[in-house]
């Protein structure tokens, strides 16, 4: 049967099946192998602003330029489904010389606006210690990258300002969650909850997309982060040195067990209600962002249940009621 189009696509979230398209997309991952017969293929991740879908890229495609991860390429393709997910099969491809920057995603509310809230959530903490702590750390340079930083290469808030969005979130749920446990320190929640992925903003650097610092890869955002509050809490002790010690170890606790089992990264699980507090509502806001994108993403798919999802090894049920 022959497709229809081509159609020009400016939001690939929109891309329904069995067409012809064409439309200018970022490359965000490329995977070169051979088949079992013996032919070359190339598999890519392509992306604008509002999502991904997979390309696949035979020999018989037309390819002008070298095709590389973080380059724009325009590209005219015949939509299909395979395994629940709409994918594009390439049938003429060419690089472009293009700022990449309008096809990144981006956060869901602007960035001023992030760090309205961040600011907002800062100057409800009275905790003289807590308060001068964050104010240290969240200073200058530091918290103009803090700003700027991705909170993950690939499963979550992957981009400019996704640190950010992520922490705001989930010192929200905190401070939801102080409201229904009022025998949690508030203070001491919030402030774990600002501080406790802070070593991702030298875990992760953005050329194009976000890739791992030589100290992130050796090192990772856990310990990192530990090193940063370490430093601050030294020099607070200038000013501070009657700040208890078993304060300083909790939030250094905190920042140390948010991953919550040692399987998953970190080197001691929670040991008092605000600890694991914060990794559960870390752990929430993760996996909501995965399940929301990734049943918005796949709408247009074939059926009820998204493509699997290798993360989180299994399908998600993608009717809303």
């Amino acid at each position: 049967m022959d497709k229809k189009g081509p159609y020009m696509i400016k939001d690939i979230k929109k891309m329904g099946q069995g067409v012809q398209v064409w439309g200018k997309f970022l490359i965000t991952e490329k995977n070169s192998r051979k088949t079992k017969d013996g032919r070359e293929v190339i598999n890519l991740k392509i992306s604008d602003s509002s999502g991904e879908i997979d390309v696949v890229v035979w020999e018989n495609c037309q390819i002008g330029g070298s095709i590389e991860t973080g380059k724009v390429i325009g590209i005219l393709g015949d939509t299909g489904s395979y395994n629940n997910r709409i994918q594009l099969t390439a049938k003429k491809l060419k690089v472009l010389d293009e700022d990449p920057a309008p096809y990144l995603r981006t956060p869901a509310v602007s960035i001023d606006n992030l760090k309205n809230k961040f600011d907002n959530i800062i100057n409800t903490v009275q905790d003289i210690y807590l308060k001068e702590l964050l104010a240290l750390v969240f200073t200058g340079e530091t918290r103009e990258k803090f700003f700027k930083a991705p909170a993950a290469r690939k499963i979550h808030h992957n981009y400019a300002g996704g640190l950010l969005e992520h922490t705001v979130r989930v010192a929200e749920l905190c401070l939801e969650a102080s409201r229904i446990y009022p025998q949690l320190n508030r203070d001491l929640l919030i402030t774990g909850a600002l501080l406790h992925d802070i070593g991702k903003m030298k875990e992760y650097e953005i050329k194009v997309l976000p890739e791992y610092t030589v100290s992130g890869r050796l090192i990772g955002h856990i310990v990192l982060g530990h090193q940063m509050v370490e430093e601050a809490l030294r020099l607070l002790e200038q000013k501070r040195p009657d700040m208890p010690e078993e304060l300083k170890n909790m939030i250094k606790h905190m920042i140390l067990s948010h991953h919550g089992n040692l399987e998953y990264g970190s080197p001691v699980k929670p040991l008092f209600p605000e600890a694991m507090l914060l990794h559960m509502m870390d752990n929430l806001d993760a996996k909501m962002y995965v399940f929301i994108n990734k049943i918005d993403e796949e709408e247009e798919g074939e059926g009820f249940f998204t493509s699997y999802d290798p993360f989180f090894e299994q399908y998600f049920f993608k009717y809303r009621y």
